[in-house]
């Protein structure tokens, strides 16, 4: 039956037995059996200061001026980490709102072209597809080789002159590859075209600076690379920030005043916006803000470092049931994925495995399908020792 408003309330005492008794069923991340999300349990720290601050709106920057300054420190922070700070933008609702804002710009920048086409490889996140949806392009997907590579000759002869945007994405959402993005931006430079350069770091935005520091050869990914314009960057996900927080993040000499929406009626003033949401959450940035002062480079460091050697913990365990299980590419970031290398498909080694508590994200649509594991900071290695031991029992009774 549908629930309808009380008309007497209930006791405080009673709405919390009742909400706890409901996300009994839910999933917890400290089981340690979540391995295929992107988001984790957010730091004590960052939950503290969101709840300190519940009013916080920034869809009225001017009522909020203090925090307003502090969500433009955040965004400098992550500019920093990505390679320059000289950057503007907004702490947002996760990557898909940020990704669709990237596109909104790139639209904006060549808004007078009938058929805007968009390059990206066929590994892009599904916000681009929405972004196409709401805006009226076309998505050029690159087909990926063996090695979920795309061929850089194919990119540069796909570039033409309804090209308003391309897409690279510095950890892919199936297996956290990086794509070669400073080979992409010399050859939009070669065009000469006004292309716009997206990178979707949503994921790796907040792992690929901190292996960087840990001595790890990577390639350029970030805005290192001159001609990339605008980056995605999740805090909410290995920044450890409350869900949702994503950003948005443009070099701030690509900023144009054209971009923004003019909201003239709000109480703190008129202000110009070029986010998708208007209400926004102040809480959340303070605690972005917050969460990134307080653990620094090397907080982020060792978090980075933790997951990193428990991946590859979890790499050398796999080779015990290889026989069984490949892996796609071997893990350039926190991320692996598992292939059958048998008879048996993926499809049904996933179900097993969420028969038994596992919680993957199985990638059926991919060649081969993949089985994605996120190496996050609640996956420990006694969880993955209990994992191995589950999945050698059930590819061994399905073989």
């Amino acid at each position: 039956m549908p629930v309808k408003l009380p008309e007497k309330g209930f006791s405080k005492s009673k709405v919390i037995a009742d909400i706890n008794m409901a996300v009994a069923d839910d999933q917890q991340y400290d089981t340690g059996h979540i391995l295929g999300s992107m988001c984790t349990t957010p730091h004590t720290f960052a939950i503290k200061i969101a709840s300190m601050y519940p009013e916080k709106n920034l869809g009225d920057p001017g009522l909020f001026p203090g925090t307003s300054r502090l969500e433009a420190e955040t965004i400098q922070m992550l500019g920093d980490m990505l390679g320059d700070e000289h950057v503007v933008g907004n702490i947002v609702g996760g990557g898909s709102e940020a990704n669709i804002i990237a596109m909104r710009v790139a639209k904006k920048f060549k808004e007078n072209l009938e058929k805007p086409e968009v390059l990206a490889p066929e590994t892009v996140h599904a916000s681009f597809y929405k972004a196409a949806d709401f805006m009226g392009f076309k998505i050029k997907a690159l087909k990926l080789d063996k090695d979920f590579e795309f061929d850089l000759a194919e990119f540069d002869s796909a570039i033409n002159k309804n090209t308003i945007g391309v897409v690279g994405i510095a950890g892919t959402t199936s297996l956290g590859l990086v794509d070669p993005i400073e080979q992409m931006g010399k050859i939009i430079e070669s065009k000469n075209n006004d292309i716009f350069f997206h990178v979707d770091a949503a994921f790796g935005g907040f792992v690929l600076p901190f292996l960087r520091d840990l001595g790890y050869k990577l390639p350029k990914f970030d805005f290192l690379v001159p001609q990339v314009m605008s980056m995605t960057c999740d805090p909410h996900k290995m920044g450890l920030n409350l869900i949702p927080s994503g950003s948005f993040i443009l070099r701030e000499h690509f900023y144009k005043d054209v971009l923004g929406f003019d909201i003239p009626y709000l109480a703190g003033g008129a202000f110009k916006h070029f986010n998708v949401m208007g209400t926004r959450p102040g809480n959340v940035v303070l605690a972005c803000w917050g969460l990134m002062r307080h653990l620094g480079r090397e907080g982020y460091r060792a978090v980075v470092k933790e997951c990193w050697d428990n991946t590859l913990y979890l790499r050398e365990r796999l080779k015990e049931l290889e026989k069984y299980i490949g892996v796609a590419r071997e893990p350039m970031i926190n991320v692996l994925g598992m292939t059958s290398n048998t008879n048996v498909p993926m499809s049904e080694i996933d179900k097993a495995l969420r028969n038994k508590g596992w919680y993957l994200g199985f990638f059926r649509n991919m060649n081969p399908p993949i089985e994605r594991i996120v190496v996050m900071p609640h996956v420990k290695s006694p969880a993955i020792d209990v994992f191995i031991e589950d999945l050698g029992k059930i590819v061994r009774e399905l073989h």
